[in-house]
């Protein structure tokens, strides 16, 4: 069992080929997007991994969400983002997940990682050398990347998902900001 991270795969979202170029160019149109990540993700993951999404799934009706969802191995953690308020009052939905959090506080091997869809100039235990993953930004640089602070999204990594232990030794390469 593995687990991975990743953020802001936007399945069948239109604009997200004219809104992120460089990352979305090599899908022709959005069903060739949409069936290309879900090989893409099945290729990596195992249906006994789990995979921790940091928010903004999919940008269409919940059903079109729930049967791209039920393609796709692994247990999945859910961190919500902007994308999926809407989606997420269908109860299908939220059922394609294992947990659904706003904001959440692991411990994986004894690193502590703050995640949230949205990135933080601050975190807690950030001056202790803890970890903010987080998405939203589509790669572009929030001048948070010289610190443990990584945009996990697809469009940023480059990867429909990245091994939560890689994701790790890149932002413990980051400097701890220090709290004050």
């Amino acid at each position: 069992m593995k687990t991975y991270i990743t953020s802001d795969l936007h399945f069948e979202h239109a604009n997200i080929k004219k809104f992120c170029p460089e990352s979305r160019a090599r899908f022709g149109n959005v069903a060739e997007m949409t069936d290309q990540m879900i090989q893409e993700w099945n290729d990596i993951v195992t249906p006994e991994d789990t995979v921790y999404i940091l928010g903004d799934v999919a940008f269409c009706q919940a059903q079109l969400a729930v049967a791209i969802m039920q393609q796709l191995n692994g247990s999945k953690i859910l961190i919500e983002g902007n994308h999926d308020i809407k989606i997420l009052r269908d109860p299908s939905f939220r059922k394609c997940f294992k947990e659904i959090h706003q904001y959440l506080r692991l411990n994986y091997a004894g690193q502590l990682i703050i995640m949230c869809h949205y990135p933080f100039a601050e975190w807690d235990q950030m001056h202790r050398g803890s970890i903010n993953f987080h998405g939203h930004l589509h790669g572009n640089v929030s001048g948070m990347e010289k610190y443990r602070s990584r945009d996990m999204g697809m469009d940023a990594t480059g990867k429909i998902v990245v091994l939560m232990e890689d994701a790790i030794a890149d932002a413990l390469t980051g400097e701890i900001k220090s709290h004050h």
